[in-house]
């Protein structure tokens, strides 16, 4: 309908005429069809603005192309007006007096008179009428009563109530009643015998054949190439001369893409930054982004095929190949699917500050071409699968929910499960190579059972591990989106110093024994100097006593001292270790939490060959899921032939 009438015309004739013929021959062919349908003054005319008669010439006049003797035609005058179908009746009638048997089934019979014989059939396929037009008002004429008779001349209408009428006697009744008609004779059994009355020749007899005689000219048919060329050049043309479906096509990626543009500005650019960093908004975006390609996609070509499923059954029926109408459609997608999926990269990469460079964003965006293209696979199967175009939409939405459950961005789903599903590989591999658990895929300890990780110690894991400890809050050691803001300048302090134990407390002081009183206590001078003995041990008593008291009194202020030290030690390192904990325990926590449900899309970056092992892996199996589905499709357009 978008092609004008030479187009459609001149690519229905490239398509079946051989493929010698040259563009010249092609142009006065499909010329001459143009003439013998009056409508070259239409010619450049699309074939959608064209009138209900026109357009039913256009299609008498693709068949016309290839000159065939046979014409078969069902209500081809249904849902014309009266001028229109006399016309187009009359450009019948000029077919068959070009020397084509044509065979027309209709209902209308305001220019029946037109034909050379008309067939009447009762219900159940009865026959009871076959001959000359003229000589079947005559006949059936004879069943009417004479108050009909008088009331109206015979018309071929009038035909079917006379048929209809239970009292004229049931169908088998009308068949036995034709058999016995002499134009039973005439127009039935006298030519079938003719044609059967040949004088038997026996086989001696048979002449042999002339060797010098031309062996039948088999007319060429065109190749499976040159069929998808043809097919190719003709979808652009259409999908071009569709100015409004063009533009839709073209403007909604960008404008689905958008919607990236508004997250970024809702929730920041920095979804990635190690501090500012939002993983929920990185699931989300891509989720989204996701989705969208996969249904937009699949919406821009859900109708590609059921469209022309007419069309299709015409030209099957003639020469068409499978193979070549199917990926005519096929290479067209992918050249959206370039578009398509530049425009959603384009734009996320404008709405979020995405990690890495040049050759990540050439990794997304191939990633993006086969999710894009498997969504165009999904509305051509779609296409492919339906009857009828109402039912098209319905079916892309139940074959895209899959697609949304199965993404694994919205739950954790197992592997087996959602292997199906081109937007589980999609999103594996775009968590992939923006690296978001690169740094956690490359830490051993992330590796361990969660009960061993559990016991280890802070200052433990700090020692051995990378995404664990201390180094889990460190961009240089764990870049992680958002851990960042666990940080706190505190943990850059060192561990409290312990103040030194305090010395032991002075030894008990040691008296020196007493001088001994003399023997002879009336000796008054060994009296005299025993007393003056006795006062310098007082003495030296005395001040030993005096030492140890002050010794004690400086031990009790170095105590006091001390007490204090530990003391303040001990809320130090209880603040130090509150610090530690409130900031590694909430970043572990939250490694934890994307841990569980998006590990499967974890890689070590740094790991060449695991790296392009998960990258290529996640292509291949796209590219297996599109290879399905471009069998599915071969699978449901061979189906029409036999539907």
């Amino acid at each position: 309908m978008e092609l004008t009438v030479y187009q459609a015309m001149d690519y229905a004739a490239k398509l079946r005429m051989p493929p010698d013929t040259t563009p010249t021959e092609r142009h006065q062919r499909i010329m001459e069809v143009i003439d013998d349908l009056d409508l070259t003054h239409r010619k450049d005319v699309q074939v959608s603005g064209l009138s209900g008669g026109q357009q039913k010439r256009v299609s008498i006049g693709v068949e016309l192309i290839t000159e065939p003797g046979l014409f078969f035609l069902d209500e081809a005058t249904s849902g014309l007006d009266p001028g229109t179908e006399t016309s187009l009746m009359q450009l019948l009638r000029r077919l068959a007096d070009q020397g084509r048997t044509v065979v027309l089934v209709t209902h209308a019979t305001k220019n029946v008179m037109l034909a050379d014989k008309v067939i009447f059939l009762a219900r159940g396929g009865y026959l009871t009428w076959f001959g000359p037009p003229d000589e079947a008002l005559q006949y059936f004429n004879q069943f009417r009563s004479e108050n009909e008779q008088r009331t109206g001349s015979m018309e071929f209408d009038k035909i079917y109530s006379i048929l209809e009428n239970a009292s004229l006697g049931s169908p088998a009744d009308w068949d036995q009643r034709f058999r016995q008609h002499p134009a039973y004779q005439k127009y039935i059994l006298q030519p079938l015998q003719s044609k059967q009355l040949v004088p038997a020749v026996s086989p001696e007899k048979i002449p042999a054949p002339d060797s010098r005689r031309a062996a039948p000219k088999i007319s060429a048919q065109v190749s499976g190439l040159r069929q998808f060329q043809i097919l190719s050049s003709r979808n652009i043309k259409i999908i071009t001369r569709d100015k409004i479906s063009l533009a839709l096509m073209l403007f909604a990626a960008p404008f689905a893409g958008l919607l990236d543009l508004l997250i970024g500005a809702a929730s920041g650019r920095n979804a990635y930054d190690f501090k500012e960093g939002s993983p929920e908004t990185i699931l989300t975006s891509f989720f989204i982004v996701i989705i969208f390609s996969m249904f937009i996609g699949s919406l821009s070509q859900m109708r590609e095929i059921v469209k022309e499923d007419q069309i299709y059954r015409r030209e099957r029926l003639v020469n068409l190949k499978i193979l070549p109408y199917v990926f005519s459609k096929v290479w067209v997608a992918g050249i959206l699917s370039l578009y398509h999926a530049f425009a959603y990269v384009g734009i996320h990469y404008l709405a979020f500050d995405m990690p890495g460079g040049v050759l990540e964003f050439v990794l997304i965006y191939i990633t993006m071409i086969f999710l894009v293209f498997s969504g165009m696979m999904i509305g051509l199967f779609a296409s492919a699968w339906s009857s009828n175009a109402n039912t098209v939409p319905m079916l892309v939405i139940l074959l895209i929910m899959p697609e949304i459950v199965l993404s694994g961005a919205l739950i954790s789903v197992p592997g087996p499960v959602s292997m199906p599903a081109s937007t589980r590989w999609s999103f594996e591999a775009f968590m992939s190579i923006t690296g978001i658990g690169s740094d956690i895929a490359a830490d051993p300890c992330w590796k361990l059972p969660k009960e061993l990780r559990n016991v280890m110690s802070i200052d433990f894991a700090t020692e051995h591990c990378n995404c664990m400890g201390i180094n889990v809050v460190k961009e240089e050691s764990c870049n992680f989106p958002g851990i960042g803001k666990f940080y706190n300048e505190d943990l850059d302090d060192p561990k409290p110093q312990e103040p030194p134990p305090l010395r032991d407390p002075p030894p008990d002081p040691v008296i020196p024994p007493a001088p001994e009183e003399p023997a002879d206590q009336s000796d008054s001078v060994a009296m005299a100097q025993y007393f003056e003995d006795l006062q310098d041990y007082q003495n030296e008593v005395s001040a030993i006593q005096d030492q140890y008291k002050a010794d004690m009194e400086a031990f009790q202020d170095e105590a006091d001292i001390y007490t204090a030290e530990v003391t303040s030690y001990q809320e130090d390192l209880i603040e130090w270790q509150i610090t530690r904990t409130s900031a590694v325990e909430p970043a572990v926590g939250m490694i934890e939490t994307y841990k569980v449900d998006y590990e499967w899309t974890f890689v070590n970056k740094d790991d060449p060959q695991a790296f392009w092992t998960k990258i290529i892996t996640s292509w291949v199996a796209q590219a297996i899921i599109i290879g399905v589905l471009i069998a599915a499709i071969l699978f449901m357009v061979k189906r029409k032939d036999v539907i």
